[in-house]
């Protein structure tokens, strides 16, 4: 009789020591949305990476569009997070957030919402759009600004511009970029060229780096053209809103001249990890919570992942794997001590 309590009570032991490292394992899992773009899939492989390898999560992955329904199922619970929101594409973070957006210390935007997602941190990439030129072109000819630039025109110019410089525009006239406009307020004396695909505008400037060419380029970060070459921003004006805002369709396009949009650059887009709020409320998601508040992935470094991923057709755990191994000086302060 006292050996079959005994027995019974050494089972039950393992039982409940079982049960509770059953437990412990569960709460160290979170579900996540897969991007449906490959920057945003690259600095959410990134975080993934760091919970599992660096905090002992498991992480499910499901597939999931971006958009509303994403911060729908998010605030339901059905997903615990999602990675890289860009305000600007976001219609429900205005909505659903309740708090500061800040970025190294600095508030970057306000959310007045009714909280039902949690704003877990900035990812560390900033969306934005410039225009760009070589950096041999801008050391040669010694432009810092786009101020620099009529000096320099004939080096941009081409047949079809004649006696203005030409800038690669950015392509689609659907975008509303406004880029003659804008050269036209500030005072360049170039040309807006559009030509219609983000590939064929790639593929000129390209063409041209590869001859050594002096060329102006709209494009945005992040993006794989920064990874595999080397080119600086001419620093269009700080973005500002016209006053009131008249410049749109409404407005019949009327410009505030040199005051506001579009005589200035594109807003940057602070990019966001998000989550439910209820998830990181709890004690054993407290390192997780901490360390989407620590993390800052730059645009460089996707960039060239982006070439890794999109124009040499890599797996892309490899290559976050590879850069993780090899980039430890960037991602170690992420990690909750």
């Amino acid at each position: 009789m006292k050996l079959t309590k005994r027995i019974s009570a050494l089972i039950l032991s393992f039982v409940l020591i079982l049960g509770g490292l059953t437990q412990a394992n569960a709460a160290k899992r979170l579900t996540a949305a897969v991007a449906d773009w490959t920057g945003g899939e690259i600095s959410c492989q990134v975080a993934v990476t760091m919970l599992e390898e660096e905090l002992g999560y498991k992480i499910k992955r499901v597939v999931f569009p971006s958009g509303t329904g994403l911060w729908e199922a998010i605030a339901a619970g059905e997903i615990d997070f999602a990675c890289e929101s860009w305000p600007s594409y976001a219609e429900a973070d205005s909505v659903m957030m309740n708090e500061d957006l800040i970025y190294e210390g600095e508030v970057v935007g306000t959310y007045n919402g009714d909280g039902s997602i949690d704003l877990l941190g900035t990812v560390g990439v900033i969306g934005m759009s410039d225009y760009y030129i070589p950096r041999y072109a801008a050391e040669s000819l010694g432009i810092k600004s786009w101020k620099d630039l009529n000096k320099h025109k004939d080096k941009f110019a081409t047949i079809e511009t004649g006696s203005k410089g030409r800038l690669i525009a950015c392509p689609v006239a659907g975008w509303n970029c406004h880029d003659q406009k804008r050269l036209d307020l500030l005072g360049i004396d170039f040309q807006a060229d559009e030509l219609g695909t983000e590939a064929a505008a790639v593929a000129e400037a390209v063409a041209a780096y590869k001859r050594k060419e002096p060329f102006l380029l709209y494009l945005w970060e992040p993006h794989w053209f920064f990874g595999a070459y080397d080119m600086v921003g001419v620093g269009l004006p700080e973005h500002k809103v016209c006053d009131p805002d008249t410049f749109t369709e409404a407005g019949n396009w009327k410009d505030c001249g040199t005051k506001g949009w579009p005589a200035t650059g594109w807003a940057k887009d602070y990019t966001m990890n998000y989550g439910n709020p209820a998830t990181f409320a709890k004690p054993e998601h407290a390192k997780a919570k901490e360390f989407f508040e620590l993390m800052s992935f730059q645009n460089a470094d996707q960039a060239v992942m982006l070439v890794e991923v999109k124009q040499k057709n890599r797996d892309l755990k490899e290559v976050v794997k590879e850069w993780k191994d090899a980039n430890p000086d960037k991602w170690k302060s992420w990690i909750p001590k």
